[in-house]
């Protein structure tokens, strides 16, 4: 019977062993569930202003999923911790019986004692190998949400939340180690038209045909992204501006000859898009900012083009011999001709341009003021809008004829823009008003800008004939707020501009024989 001691002190040793070790991988696997969790939660709400307001019902079953996760990790915790507790009061009395059957020289009760611990120890490693299954299968499950939580559901690409995120590591990359990136941003071209025209079906199935091309376009180190509604991004780690400039093109042809089928059309779409280089001490919102200038600049461009900031303004990054951009109220766009045809502007070009003032128009004003102020409520960057009409432009017109009048315009125009910075944007709001959108501009900051614009037109004298004209302007300046949108805060700008006329009663335009 000496055997019975050292079989139940092998037994106890080893059963302690398994469950000291599955408890160890069980807290392991508990606090790194928690710690995912808890980062999950945070990285959600960093990004809850950032992201477009579609994803947020995507972030909230995201957070009920994380929820549900770590509640059955909790319970997996307490079922195991039970199942242990209650293992070792079983081997308490296991040893109480051997003791009793040792003294009474019992050998069948101690073994009976004994394969009743080891059953005990099978039952508990069994439950233990359970619980370590479903944790392996709950880490797996929140690896995918991860995942998913950083993909675009329409594209497949990473979403805003990864680039963000790539952004903050490639910014650290290169204040540590010099490693120089750039960053890539386009617009699909004439989208809202586009969904106007052919359906948001046939808008959706172009945007999972633009990311399909941008992932196989790219290299793999590169990051393409969705950045936002028809808005594209790219991250190039390790890519100077030489090189850079050479992969924006090739994005741009990639997207040109896309054909994409949609019942029984065949659908192209072009882009514009702005590209901007690391620089030093530079953030990534001043990074982000240049490459948005630059794709300002490539619309302004006539749009199917590409441009890179240098550090003071866009450049373009080939000669404009672009094939026409297609319009997108066609209904079957043919692909564009191969040869490049220079002599004739771009349609898109034309369809942007004002044809008396050569400045955008009010479309085009409203599809770079929307990305403006989804920039500033995502990154709390000051945007001011300005509403400007010339004082009596009636009155002027009517004594001095419409071709003076659109000679008056024309001159307004060509001092507005004088004025202006090159990231600001000033286009035809209708036929005798313009709108100025200044960027990274207070209120204050605009309005100085106006007073500005007042002097510089007023101390000009517009002749004509035998006699000139002076000008002065009602001017209304309206600052972006956190719940506005486009259109509400070019309205905001519009009636102030009405209120300053209306209050405005004396006759500050002088004509002079």
């Amino acid at each position: 019977m000496s055997i019975c001691p050292q079989l139940l002190a092998a037994s106890i040793t080893y059963v302690l062993m398994d469950v000291g070790l599955a408890c160890v991988a069980l807290a392991i696997g508990f606090f790194g569930a928690m710690a995912y969790f808890r980062h999950a939660m945070k990285a959600s709400n960093a990004a809850g202003f950032q992201e477009v307001e579609a994803q947020n019902h995507a972030l909230a079953l995201t957070t009920q999923r994380n929820d549900m996760a770590a509640q059955q990790i909790r319970d997996l915790t307490r079922n195991v911790a039970a199942d242990v507790s209650s293992h070792n009061a079983a081997v308490g009395g296991f040893s109480a019986q051997l003791a009793d059957a040792a003294k009474a020289g019992d050998s069948s009760a101690a073994q009976n004692a004994i394969e009743t611990m080891l059953s005990a120890n099978r039952k508990l490693q069994q439950r233990l190998e359970e619980a370590e299954r479903k944790i392996e299968a709950q880490a797996h499950e929140l690896k995918t949400q991860e995942s998913e939580a950083r993909t675009d559901a329409l594209t497949k690409l990473a979403n805003r939340r990864a680039f963000d995120a790539a952004m903050e590591r490639s910014i650290g990359d290169y204040s540590l180690h010099k490693r120089p990136f750039s960053v890539l941003i386009f617009d699909v071209d004439h989208f809202k038209k586009f969904n106007d025209t052919h359906g948001h079906q046939a808008g959706d199935e172009v945007l999972r045909a633009v990311g399909r091309t941008l992932g196989k376009t790219v290299k793999a180190t590169d990051l393409p992204c969705r950045y936002g509604g028809e808005e594209f991004a790219l991250i190039m780690p390790g890519t100077k501006m030489e090189h850079a400039r050479i992969a924006a093109e090739r994005v741009r042809t990639a997207i040109e000859s896309m054909d994409v089928d949609f019942e029984g059309k065949r659908l192209k779409v072009t882009s514009s898009i702005g590209l901007a280089e690391i620089g030093a001490g530079e953030d990534a919102t001043r990074l982000i900012r240049r490459a948005d200038d630059a794709v300002y600049a490539a619309k302004n461009a006539g749009r199917n083009c590409g441009f890179w900031h240098d550090g003071v303004e866009p450049q373009p990054i080939t000669a404009p011999t672009r094939a026409n951009v297609p319009k997108a109220s066609d209904e079957t766009v043919e692909a564009a001709p191969s040869a490049p045809t220079p002599a004739a502007p771009a349609e898109g070009k034309v369809a942007a341009q004002s044809a008396d003032a050569a400045i955008p128009d009010r479309t085009v004003f409203m599809d770079e003021l929307r990305r403006r102020v989804a920039e500033s409520q995502r990154f709390h960057v000051a945007l001011s809008v300005m509403h400007l009409q010339v004082k009596h432009f009636d009155r002027l017109v009517a004594k001095f004829g419409e071709p003076v009048g659109k000679l008056l315009l024309d001159s307004v125009a060509t001092f507005v823009k004088s004025t202006l910075r090159d990231m600001d944007l000033i286009a035809r709001y209708n036929d005798k008003e313009f709108i100025v959108m200044l960027p990274g501009s207070t209120e204050n900051e605009a309005r100085q800008v106006g007073r500005r614009l007042r002097t510089v037109i007023g101390n000009c004298s517009i002749p004509l004939g035998g006699s000139s004209v002076k000008l002065d302007l009602h001017l209304g300046v309206a600052h972006v707020q956190p719940d506005d949108d486009a259109a509400g805060l070019m309205e905001r700008a519009r009636r102030l501009m009405e209120a300053s006329a209306e209050l405005d009663v004396s006759n500050l335009v002088a004509v002079e024989s």
